[in-house]
């Protein structure tokens, strides 16, 4: 019983150990496909896409700024030495004489609207960071569907390539029977390399396609992924009424704008106080023959010459720059919300007639098939209508992407998600 049961052990850890042998060996050779989502794709794009990095680094260096307008100028201190002069017996007493400390201010106000337009400076650069990430949020979400689009379009090829193979065949047999001229067994050859051809080209749209996204998502694009969604008819339920409703105000431009133009305003105050005196206080503690004496000391700065008015002057057109800026940056707004709306309301149009055209196109190709099998359409006829029923696929599947496209752009214009997710603005 004893030497069965050794038997048994070391017969347990030889499987044992070869198995752990045999998986260890084949770890190598196992591809992790990761399937990725939109959602997934934009997590990442947020945390590691380069522009998103630059912009948060810009907050910083902005926030930076801001702690330095609000600390207080730098004091200066003077020590006076004296008794360097030899006295009657040939000796020196070098002692310190005085100690004299002083700070600086700035004219009245001035350092309070600093801190201020630094603050400002702050919000622009928040500003930046969503409009920054509103840009890839539109880029990300197009390349994602573009990925989407190219597999159908590879599965739709790969289709195509095979009902052409089977029309060579086709008419290959017919050739050799007689029964079809060389010219249309030439034409067929032509037709089916072709689609191989067409076949080749989608597959290099799809890895161009996927080197993209994952540059967009900060990463190597020789990356391997799988997309998990599929483009879906989605509705534009609001009418233009309604858009202008919502308005374009929290758009991250308009914002910036609008900052701008309050940092310029205060500006422009700031450089009016900068006539008026920077003034100093200070101590000085004074130190002759063996006796102390204590100082405090007020100082002005008058700026006499000119009174500042080359800075007010350029503060000021700087001031009325950005105003037209602001008033062009609005009509441009409108503009873009007015053609983003009118080029989705003509996407779900398009997708309403692909859609109906994609009803009829597998029936026309049954019926192709069939009746060229049975000599009742002739060869140019035959290859028409395969075509057309091919291309009916393509544009449905092209229209649903243009919606979607065009759906993401009105959402970046009006800062607003127009989905029931909310991918845009949850971030952030």
């Amino acid at each position: 019983m004893g030497k069965n049961f050794q038997r048994l052990f070391i017969c347990c850890a030889f499987l044992l150990t070869l198995s752990t042998v045999s998986f260890g060996s084949s770890v190598p050779a196992v591809i992790d496909h990761k399937r990725m989502n939109f959602r997934e794709a934009l997590e990442i794009a947020f945390e590691h896409n380069p522009q998103m990095i630059e912009a948060r680094h810009s907050i910083k260096f902005a926030k930076g700024d801001l702690m330095t307008v609000r600390t207080f100028r730098n004091p200066e201190a003077e020590l006076e030495f004296g008794g360097f002069k030899k006295d009657a017996s040939g000796e020196r007493d070098v002692n310190l004489d005085a100690v004299e400390i002083k700070q600086p201010f700035d004219p009245l106000g001035v350092w309070f609207l600093k801190g201020k337009i630094a603050s400002g400076e702050v919000k622009i650069q928040e500003e930046q960071l969503r409009s920054v990430w509103m840009d890839i949020y539109l880029n990300v979400r197009q390349s994602y569907s573009e990925i989407i689009l190219h597999k159908k379009e590879i599965e739709l090829s790969s289709q195509n390539l095979e009902a052409m193979r089977q029309f060579f065949s086709r008419v290959q047999l017919r050739y050799n029977s007689g029964q079809a001229l060389k010219n249309d067994f030439q034409r067929a050859k032509i037709e089916l390399l072709k689609a191989e051809n067409d076949f080749l080209s989608v597959q290099k749209k799809l890895q161009t396609g996927k080197a993209r996204l994952n540059l967009m998502l900060g990463r190597p694009m020789e990356t391997d992924f799988e997309v998990v969604e599929e483009l879906k008819e989605e509705e534009l339920s609001m009418t233009f009424e309604d858009i202008k409703d919502i308005g374009f105000m929290n758009r991250p431009d308009i914002k910036m704008a609008d900052l701008e133009l309050d940092v310029k305003r205060k500006n422009l105050v700031k450089e009016h106080l900068k006539r008026l005196p920077s003034y100093y206080l200070g101590f000085k503690r004074i130190d002759e023959e063996d006796k102390d004496d204590y100082a405090v000391l007020v100082g002005i700065s008058i700026p006499i010459w000119n009174l500042n008015q080359g800075e007010v002057k350029k503060a000021k057109a700087q001031k009325e720059i950005q105003e037209q800026k602001v008033k062009a940056l609005h009509n441009q707004a409108s503009l873009e919300v007015y053609e983003a709306y009118l080029n989705a309301d003509l996407h779900h149009k398009q997708l309403d007639i692909g859609k109906k055209s994609l009803e009829e196109a597998d029936e026309l190709l049954r019926l192709a098939n069939l009746r060229y099998s049975e000599g009742k359409i002739d060869f140019l006829n035959y290859l028409d209508q395969i075509r057309t029923a091919t291309q009916s696929k393509v544009n449905y599947y092209q229209a649903l992407f243009n919606l979607s496209q065009s759906i993401s752009e009105l959402e970046v214009f009006l800062a607003q998600s127009l989905r029931q997710e909310d991918f845009l603005n949850e971030k952030l």
